[in-house]
């Protein structure tokens, strides 16, 4: 009977093995990379080894995480939400009865309205200041475009204003100007929420 025999690999052999190895798991990572790469129209490597495409991605993570509303910044915004449905209720009330009701109910309504008006104003001024440096510069465009809608409401606050300082305060008029204003607190309104929805506030829904 023959006795078993152990058969071992030559050194040569196993070299050239683990160089195969090796060339196969770089030709791996190679393609990986290529196919990363190729998603999304390609994007280039930068001076970092990096793809243009996960630089981007890494910036917008870091925007969305600079911007992000903290706890108390979420309740400011629930409030100036709420002022804002108040003053837009109070104008579109106006609109509706502005021309049969008689003058006491008028004035009331309308001393109402510029009231609420600048409850809102006030509410946007507080949260505008809580905001960080870096929620500044991250929201730099939103808060342009939230400047520009409220002085659009001061605006027309004023004529509100201007009416009631009349001896007689005319409701065609008064509507009139009413429906300036209600369209003035619906874009404030609207340029709210896109701020609370680029902070990430839960509940806001952009107006299309």
């Amino acid at each position: 009977m023959i006795p078993p025999q152990n058969f071992q690999v030559p050194k040569l052999n196993r070299l050239a093995l683990l160089i195969c190895g090796i060339l196969l798991s770089l030709n791996a990572t190679i393609m990986l990379a290529q196919h990363r790469g190729g998603r999304g129209g390609g994007g280039k490597s930068g001076p970092t080894g990096v793809s243009d495409s996960e630089t981007e991605q890494s910036k917008d993570f870091k925007r969305a995480a600079a911007i992000q509303a903290r706890p108390e910044q979420i309740t400011q915004f629930q409030q100036l939400t709420k002022s804002d449905q108040v003053a837009r209720k109070s104008a579109q009330g106006i609109l509706e009865h502005a021309e049969n009701a008689d003058q006491p109910d008028l004035f009331h309504s309308s001393k109402s309205l510029t009231d609420a008006v600048e409850e809102a104003q006030s509410e946007n001024q507080q949260f505008l200041q809580s905001l960080s440096d870096l929620q500044k510069s991250g929201l730099k465009d939103f808060i342009k475009k939230l400047g520009k809608a409220n002085s659009d409401v001061t605006k027309e606050n004023k004529a509100i204003s201007r009416e009631l300082e009349r001896s007689k305060v005319d409701g065609k008029q008064l509507a009139t100007a009413t429906k300036k204003l209600d369209n003035a607190l619906a874009d404030f309104q609207a340029k709210h929420a896109a701020i609370g929805a680029e902070m990430g506030i839960p509940g806001v829904t952009v107006p299309q």
